[in-house]
């Protein structure tokens, strides 16, 4: 039988390893920018987002789970590079390439060695879509 909580971490963020929906770069975009926003109004953080929410905020229909996720893993890239580069905003390329990326969900609680997309790819894309 399957535990509640690993039923519950599947509903928020999909099966490990299986890929992740492609996203519209307008729901990415929309989300990004509504999560820009909040940490402007709500530096100190600490707030709670409903799915209702992004839901409003993105296109009927869109598939709320992968659009957050995809953004999450685009952030956990823009935290890395941090040390060595300041600009802090992911260009419309960037987000465009995030959307359509291959790439799978990662288990909860299971260190990593790398992401789970090719870097390589994402990089060729976003250079594409500055094109």
């Amino acid at each position: 039988m399957e535990l509640d909580e690993d039923r519950a971490m599947r509903e928020l963020i999909g099966k490990p390893g299986e890929l992740v929906p492609e996203v519209d770069f307008r729901d990415i975009k929309a989300m990004w920018a509504f999560m820009q926003d909040l940490k402007k109004r709500h530096p100190e953080g600490n707030v709670g987002i409903s799915t209702s929410v992004y839901q409003s905020v993105c296109s009927p229909g869109a598939d709320i789970r992968a659009v957050s996720y995809r953004l999450s893993i685009l952030g956990m890239v823009g935290h890395l590079l941090e040390p060595v580069y300041s600009g802090g905003e992911f260009t419309e390329a960037a987000l465009k390439a995030a959307a359509k990326v291959e790439m799978t969900w990662l288990p909860v609680g299971v260190p990593q060695k790398g992401f789970p997309f090719d870097v390589i790819e994402f990089l060729a894309r976003a250079r594409a879509e500055a094109a």
